[in-house]
């Protein structure tokens, strides 16, 4: 009983417990608003206008990826370097460069909105346009919340993602009920992505974000003390687009090769799936921000293992949720419309729990700096992509496709560790000499 009772106080007073409550908590609660996005569209628009609105949402998350990846850099430079100044110099550059970038997209989309269109089967270019518009005002809101969870704030970090999701919701919705439509659906986003800035700035110049007189919001980039950072940027682009991929590739396949009322279905199936990523991804920035390269590697692996255990207990409690009352579950988020696909979740769901497993490990490598992950991740992607390339025939194959091609790149970063750990290293002495390590 004693060591149940020093136990239980161990985890309360844990900092990384903490944090992760916290998180996890506030997560849960924009996840919850998040995913009352689509039950409430999926009732309010027909079932071909709700398969493109997710096609745009997911295009949204591929767009984002490169926020993802500054957003990331940012987390790990106020996590790692001391220098004040210098912290808030290279993240105000970042968000520039992100600005500049996002201006870009907007044009480049705006400009070929047409082809896009047609490639996916969509009536109108116009939601593009807005989605990109939506992609620009996402950026400041991105390294607002990046540096309060640089700074363990996730209380603030979540209340800014709530304001974001539950106003998403409220605002896509009256748009469409006034005749919007996907347009609609699209500027809802706009609107509630603009309201989060507005508390997630004033939170984040409480912690000490702010632009100094050398730093201009608008102008030229200063190069210099962006570009030692832009290796790193690699790095994460590498491991956010391939986990950012995987967790929604399989809605662009089905888009793609089959008919819209097919599309739609899958799309609302997908997006139940899709909550065993979310509930565990605050795992990943919690620990993307307790995990430095000045600490013990003992100490670091501890919280990876830690992250990795969480996630599984988890998402295998949702996944077990999901595989035992799939029909029910989907029919309670979706509605009953999208029953005829609901066998799909399980396989689906255990896809979403190997892809969340990737998720903790290519962030510890993020964490850590470990550029050695590029060739694992870059393979592992490739050989899915592959296999839902040539495997789609219905769509029971496209998420066993998902499902293999997931396992195998997860296999591959096992395999790496088990090799490492299994092989002796060798170290060079000042003489010459070599000594195992």
């Amino acid at each position: 009983m004693n060591h149940i009772i020093i136990a239980l106080g161990k985890i309360k007073n844990s900092p990384f417990i903490r944090h992760n409550a916290v998180f996890l908590a506030g997560s849960i609660a924009v996840g919850v608003l998040n995913y009352a996005y689509y039950p409430v569209l999926s009732r309010m628009l027909s079932v071909e206008n709700y398969g493109e609105v997710q096609t745009l949402v997911s295009l949204f998350l591929q767009l984002c990826v490169f926020l993802t990846v500054l957003s990331q850099v940012a987390v790990n430079i106020v996590a790692n370097y001391t220098d004040e100044h210098k912290k808030l110099q290279i993240i105000n550059e970042l968000e520039k460069l992100a600005l500049y970038a996002s201006f870009g997209l907007l044009l480049v989309v705006a400009a070929c909105g047409w082809l896009i269109k047609d490639v996916l089967n969509f009536g109108s270019a116009w939601p593009f346009v807005f989605l990109m518009l939506a992609v620009v005002a996402t950026v400041p809101l991105t390294f607002r919340g990046a540096f309060l969870r640089g700074h363990k704030k996730f209380g603030m970090a979540s209340i800014a993602n709530m304001i974001g999701a539950g106003s998403k919701v409220i605002f896509s919705a009256i748009l469409v009920a006034i005749g919007w439509s996907i347009n609609g659906a699209t500027c809802g986003i706009i609107l509630a992505q603009l309201l989060a800035f507005g508390y997630a700035a004033r939170a984040a110049k409480k912690v000490g974000f702010f632009r100094d007189s050398e730093t201009r919001q608008f102008g030229r980039l200063n190069w210099r003390i962006v570009l030692p950072e832009l290796k790193y940027g690699l790095l994460v682009l590498d491991g956010s687009a391939a986990i950012t991929l995987l967790s929604s590739i399989d809605v662009f396949v089905v888009k793609h090769y089959f008919d819209p009322q097919t599309a739609g279905l899958y799309a609302g199936v997908s997006t139940v799936a899709r909550i065993i990523f979310f509930v565990t991804a605050p795992i990943a920035q919690v620990m993307l921000s307790t995990v430095k390269m000045s600490q013990p590697a003992k100490e670091n692996k501890s919280i990876f293992i830690k992250s990795l255990a969480l996630s599984m207990l988890l998402g295998g409690g949702v996944f077990m949720v999901f595989w035992i009352f799939s029909q029910q579950i989907t029919s309670i988020l979706m509605g009953k419309s999208f029953d005829v696909y609901a066998s799909l979740l399980p396989t689906l769901s255990l896809a979403m729990l190997v892809i969340s497993m990737l998720n903790i490990v290519i962030s510890y490598g993020i964490a850590l700096r470990r550029y050695s992950i590029h060739g694992k991740v870059i393979l592992g992607t490739s050989f899915t992509i592959f296999l839902l390339s040539i495997h789609h025939q219905d769509l029971n194959a496209v998420v066993y496709s998902l499902l293999f091609g997931s396992i195998v790149m997860l296999g591959l970063f096992c395999a790496d560790a088990f090799i490492k750990d299994r092989i002796p290293r060798f170290k060079r002495g000042k003489h010459g000499e070599t000594a195992i390590t």
